[in-house]
């Protein structure tokens, strides 16, 4: 009968005596089963021999194999970290002061670091800071848009130096009052040049007495026509004159006009106006017009206000027109009466500056 190193046959009873007279329970009991059926009960002395050919552990107490410790422990004689290393509120102890730019700084060196950089730091803030105390700027400071507050308000006025920084209330109070004064300026050369500028309403009559139609004064009278030579046209201009006497320009048809040429050319405000001092002979519907050329008039106005032949005193209208006219017209469109139609009185009055 064949039997192994254990002890083991091909007969399954566990009392069979093998050689030695040991049973096969007893073999089992001493000895490990290289098929790893049985436990160790004690430690077991390799007296200086390997275990080899061992897998890397799985579970927390299996045996390490030196691979798995070469690539998982750091080496006493140097390494490298794969990882963060997890101190877990341990200290590292007896470093040397760091030399490399990455090297682990030690208490001592840090405290000769942080005393050196205070008294560098201390160095810097009284060099480079603004003092609380008061201090003098030695170049622009840019605010970056921010406010300047708490800064003080002089007063009165007149105690402020204007090189010290001033607050919104100084400014306020200053411009407010340079405000007012150029307002007040303002004002008095507004007033002063409307009083100058504006042009003030004349009422003394512009035209004077005039003798001939092209009178030496300058002024040129014409007519559409004329009754007879005592009525010329500048006796509508002519006061003195009695009616028969070029003291008024008269027309032999119902319809006519009478104008007046000015040595310059002048802005009106108003115009007199009265009929022939002949009862029935009644002027009722008439214009009035400028003009620069001669040729092209520009209406002032139009009117059905009767100018009766039997009125004493002339009717005064007053003109809208910022214009200045060389040539002045009334023109006749409707009338009462036979012919004999005429003008005792056309006087300009002018706005002058």
């Amino acid at each position: 009968m064949s039997v192994n190193i254990f002890g083991k046959t091909n007969v399954g009873s566990s009392q069979r005596v093998i050689s030695g007279g040991v049973t096969l329970s007893q073999a089992i009991n001493t000895f490990l089963r290289r098929d790893g059926k049985n436990a160790a009960d004690a430690n077991i002395n390799m007296d200086s021999h390997n275990i080899i050919n061992v897998l890397d552990p799985m579970n927390a107490q299996d045996a390490a194999t030196k691979n798995y410790v070469d690539t998982r422990a750091v080496s006493k004689t140097g390494d490298t970290m794969t990882g963060t290393l997890d101190m877990n509120g341990r200290a590292i102890t007896n470093l040397l002061d760091p030399s490399a730019a990455q090297g682990a700084a030690t208490k001592s060196y840090v405290d000769k670091q942080d005393s050196a950089q205070i008294i560098t730091l201390n160095s810097y803030v009284d060099t480079h800071a603004v003092s609380k105390s008061g201090d003098t700027m030695t170049g622009d400071l840019n605010m970056g848009g921010r406010m300047v507050k708490g800064l003080p308000v002089h007063y009165p006025p007149t105690t402020y130096l204007g090189s010290e920084a001033s607050s919104w209330s100084q400014v306020t109070q200053l411009v407010n009052a340079e405000v007012q004064n150029a307002i007040k300026i303002t004002k008095e050369l507004i007033t002063k040049e409307l009083i100058t500028n504006t042009p003030k309403k004349s009422y003394s009559g512009y035209v004077p007495i005039l003798e001939e139609n092209i009178s030496k004064t300058g002024f040129v009278t014409t007519a559409s026509a004329v009754t007879a030579g005592d009525f010329q046209a500048y006796g509508a201009f002519n006061s003195l004159n009695a009616d028969r006497s070029n003291g008024s320009w008269a027309t032999p048809a119902k319809k006519g006009w009478l104008q007046i040429k000015c040595p310059e050319a002048v802005t009106i405000w108003r115009v007199a106006l009265k009929a022939r001092a002949i009862d029935g002979k009644n002027i009722t519907e008439w214009n009035f017009s400028g003009s620069n050329d001669g040729k092209t008039f520009e209406p002032l106005l139009t009117s059905t206000t009767k100018l009766f032949g039997s009125a004493n005193a002339p009717l005064f209208f007053d003109i809208s027109t910022t214009t200045a006219y060389l040539y002045y017209r009334l023109a006749i469109q409707a009338s009462t009466g036979a012919g004999d139609l005429g003008v005792q009185v056309m006087q300009l009055y002018v706005l002058s500056t």
